[in-house]
């Protein structure tokens, strides 16, 4: 989630409703006590309202916002934690890779899987992230930019190491298709600009 400087030196946030929804959801999945997302949004908002000098006003630039919430609990165990901490990091930032807003280079991995059905892939937590590290470094050494995750022997395409992708081809019928994977196994993260660009091509189509 990110806040924005427009030109209009109004800052604005893109849809964190749904952000909010999704960390709802993580959070319930890791065993997490329920939190009130909508007061979440508002203490974001008075946040941002105070520290609104630190959103940048470059070109490709904004203030991301990453709010955490972890089990605290002075006990070890497995188990949920009946005690936790929700927090809120800020920071500004530019393009999300060192090229800027251009095409990135993948390398499809078919050894290693980021997410299988019933497991978190479809969570927001740490724990989908940690264990690919050492092989997006290992894709970065040999040139590539990210790794598209497959996932079976069919090798079902998942989801690229930052991102959710995207397909625009023409089909057997000579009709233009956009295609992305689906959400229904669990192994793909409900991302906001996924869910924003189908309604965006369901509108176009119409």
């Amino acid at each position: 989630m990110k806040a924005f400087r427009g030109h209009d030196n109004k800052i604005r946030l893109f849809r964190p409703e749904m952000n909010m929804k999704r960390m709802v959801a993580s959070a319930q999945r890791a065993g997490f006590a329920p939190f009130n997302d909508i007061l979440l949004l508002d203490c974001l908002k008075q946040l941002i309202e105070i520290d609104k000098d630190w959103v940048p006003s470059q070109k490709l630039t904004s203030l991301y916002l990453r709010p955490t919430f972890i089990g605290t609990e002075p006990a070890l165990g497995v188990s949920s934690s009946s005690e936790g901490i929700l927090f809120i990091i800020m920071c500004p930032v530019g393009a999300y890779f060192k090229t800027g807003v251009k095409p990135v280079s993948l390398v499809s991995d078919s050894r290693n899987v980021r997410a299988w059905p019933g497991g978190t892939g479809c969570y927001k937590m740490g724990s989908n992230y940690a264990p690919t590290i050492a092989l997006q470094e290992e894709a970065e050494k040999k040139g590539y930019q990210q790794i598209l995750w497959l996932y079976g022997d069919d090798q079902e395409l998942t989801e690229v190491g930052a991102m959710n992708i995207f397909f625009y081809m023409i089909n057997e019928n000579n009709e233009r298709e956009l295609v992305t994977p689906s959400l229904d196994k669990g192994m793909v993260l409900p991302g906001v600009i996924r869910n924003s660009v189908l309604q965006l091509a369901q509108h176009w189509v119409k």
